[in-house]
């Protein structure tokens, strides 16, 4: 199981349509910084809509949300988590890739 982290925007970058395309049924993505964006309704790609049937679970980190003032607008199915939450994931998964 691999972690992946997106930090940037897919409105500027295409860091999570790379990761998606290698991202295997049990992974994880944690967005954060501007990857946030990628979870909010009204601008999520359909990339991130497709990727919750293929990876384990999509999360974003809740103080980026909060900063970016998307708190409310996310798409369903993606889960909320803190830095709490960050630490936890790097150490249920085997290994991490940071997507920039």
């Amino acid at each position: 199981m691999t972690l992946h982290t997106v930090s940037k925007s897919p409105l500027t970058s295409n860091a999570l349509e790379s990761c998606l395309r290698i991202c295997q049924p049990g992974d994880s993505i944690l967005l954060l910084e501007d990857g946030v964006y990628a979870a909010s309704a009204n601008i999520a790609p359909d990339s991130i809509l497709s990727a919750l049937d293929l990876v384990e679970k999509i999360y974003v980190l809740s103080e980026d949300v909060d900063a970016r003032g998307i708190t409310g607008l996310l798409v369903p199915d993606v889960k909320t988590i803190d830095y709490e939450g960050f630490v936890e994931l790097t150490c249920v998964h085997e290994k991490t890739v940071s997507w920039f």
